[in-house]
């Protein structure tokens, strides 16, 4: 049994301005237009080794230089903070050379910023160098026992003061 499709009027005059806005945005949005590279002249550049290696650089570096930074992927680091931090100690002194370098800033791009930028966009998004940055351990107060605590600890070493 074929079911009957009725077409009122509303839906014919709905289906029309359906098809007519979605003309006119076609010609607003001009999709015929060619698209724009969104691409830096120097995006095939960043395959060379050199430019590789300048990311690296750069990228360890700010982690490195940074003292929230290098403290967060300390403690964020499957590693151990001494083989992460002589990570961090090696690259950071060739960072300098790399950034002023103006040959490779115009054939790589000035990949020191991008560094920057990404490590900031990173950290504020709880990431330092593809490690999720886990908290830090510590004792927090949750409960009544730490003030008191805190406070017999005071008038003991207070008390001993001053009755010497």
């Amino acid at each position: 049994m074929a079911g009957t499709a009725s077409y009122t009027p509303w839906t014919c005059l709905v289906l029309v301005l359906a098809l007519l806005n979605m003309s006119v945005l076609a010609a607003a949005m001009n999709v015929d237009a060619a698209l724009a590279p969104r691409q830096s002249p120097n995006a095939n550049a960043l395959i060379s080794p050199i430019c590789q290696n300048y990311a690296q650089v750069a990228n360890r570096s700010v982690v490195g230089l940074n003292s929230t930074y290098r403290a967060a992927f300390l403690r964020s680091s499957p590693m151990g903070t001494d083989a992460a931090s002589s990570i961090l100690d090696t690259q950071s002194p060739k960072f300098m050379g790399l950034m002023m370098d103006v040959n490779l800033n115009q054939q790589c791009g000035n990949l020191s910023e991008i560094a920057f930028a990404g490590a900031a966009a990173n950290f504020t998004n709880g990431i330092v160098a593809d490690f999720t940055i886990l908290e830090a351990p510590g004792i927090g107060v949750t409960g009544p026992t730490m003030p008191l605590v805190i406070i017999a600890i005071v008038l003991i070493m207070g008390g001993t003061f001053i009755s010497l």
